[in-house]
């Protein structure tokens, strides 16, 4: 924490939390974070999480508000539309005209003491309504929003100078947010570094966790594999992701199109929701499953080939809890203090990956040694014991005023 606080947070505020897509039920790392997050705060008070949803109903004590947005309404014109745009500059007609809806629809739904912006694309309505409400500005930064474009641009042929304008762009908009805010969390020190945080701004780093106990009550092992017809004495690796994610989908791809083909007697389960379609044989794609322990309890090796990406991934996290042996790449061990042969094996390409395989396939002993550390390291991040970060966050909010910046300026400091 950038100060630490001298009060505990009353819990009678009103906050207002904002994301750009669908939360609830949630179904990947970003959705499960945010729903964490909205569940926490309400030991702060009142909650209305304000997304592209059915409105006008409160689950387990958090308010769900639609906020009236078509540009919101599809993936398309949320993300894919808005990065592209972000070449023309981040202040462009698109980004102005969406923030006015958001605006206009949020602003007849307060007061509200916190303003809480989980995603780029409701930064400038997030500001706006803080300085409406004359509340606080809290940003939960999920990734360097900025680093992520750039790797995902990089895998397209687009050319260099309109990739780092759009990245440029989005940098600059990423980090006038944290000039307007009163308060950052950051998922990882590494993301924390990528910014300037100014002094005056309370911050804290907020690692992802997991639902430790419920990973390890196991579900029904015995079950996943039946429903998939996988062999009991079979040699199982996992991988969990929503492949509607570019990050996700491009590992699923080096599982499906490398490691699949080079272990034909290993069966591979991808996990999640919209699963790449493939006709190899060692490789099963569920999608969406109930049963995630029981998934994770069938499994001998959990792989995170991710190639792109910031912050720490969830899905390591869930591995981690459920005592599996993991082979990952740096980063899908980012922002994890785990030790290279201690904690995972960490490899870089598709090839020392599939040796890893084989060696943890030929080596029981060395897999239960791997899956102990883990355990040991995967107790340390339930969500729970993460979360209670946040007291410090709105502790610090309690003893100071709302900066109330004007906007959102992208030429130089934010306006007041």
């Amino acid at each position: 924490m950038s100060a630490p606080p001298s009060t505990s947070p009353p819990d009678d505020r009103r906050l207002l939390q904002l994301h750009r897509g669908p939360v609830y039920p949630p179904s990947n790392g970003e959705e499960v974070r945010i729903w964490r997050t909205a569940a926490w705060f309400r030991r702060y008070g009142d909650v209305t999480l304000a997304h592209p949803c059915e409105g006008g109903r409160t689950v387990e004590g958090v308010r769900f508000l639609d906020v009236a947005n078509p540009a919101l309404d599809r993936k398309a014109t949320r993300i894919y539309l808005w990065n592209a745009l972000l070449a023309a500059g981040a202040d462009n007609p698109f980004d102005r005209l969406q923030t006015r809806q958001t605006v206009r629809t949020l602003r007849r739904e307060g007061p509200f003491d916190v303003v809480c912006c989980e995603s780029p694309q409701v930064l400038r309505a997030g500001v706006a309504l803080a300085r409406h409400f004359d509340a606080h500005l809290l940003l939960n930064k999920h990734n360097a929003m900025f680093e992520l474009l750039d790797q995902q641009l990089g895998s397209r042929p687009i050319p260099g100078t309109v990739r780092r304008r759009a990245v440029r762009q989005l940098r600059e908009l990423e980090q006038r947010g944290i000039d307007c805010a009163d308060a950052v969390v950051f998922q990882s020190r590494r993301d924390r570094e990528r910014f300037a945080v100014p002094d005056e701004t309370a911050s804290a780093v907020v690692e992802n966790g997991t639902d430790v106990a419920g990973i390890r009550e196991g579900g029904d092992p015995a079950a996943v594999r039946e429903s998939l017809g996988i062999d009991p004495a079979a040699f199982v690796c996992v991988f969990v992701g929503a492949y509607d994610y570019e990050p996700n989908a491009a590992a699923a791809h080096v599982v499906v199109d490398r490691l699949a083909p080079a272990l034909p007697d290993v069966e591979f389960v991808l996990v999640g929701r919209n699963p790449p379609a493939t006709d190899r044989e060692n490789v099963h794609a569920p999608g969406f499953v109930d049963d995630l322990p029981g998934a994770l309890g069938m499994a001998d090796v959990a792989l995170c080939p991710l190639t792109m990406g910031s912050g720490t991934k969830l899905k390591l996290m869930d591995y981690l809890a459920a005592g599996l042996p993991v082979v990952t790449t740096s980063v899908g061990a980012q922002g994890v203090d785990l030790v290279d042969g201690e904690h995972a094996l960490v490899r870089e390409t598709p090839e020392s990956m599939v040796e890893a395989v084989r060696t943890l396939r030929a080596d029981p002993g060395r897999r239960r040694r791997l899956a102990d550390a883990a355990a040991a390291l995967g107790s340390t991040f339930g969500w729970e014991t993460l979360l209670r970060g946040y007291d410090e966050v709105f502790a610090a909010l309690t003893d100071r005023p709302p900066r109330r910046p004007k906007s959102l300026s992208l030429t130089g400091t934010p306006r007041s």
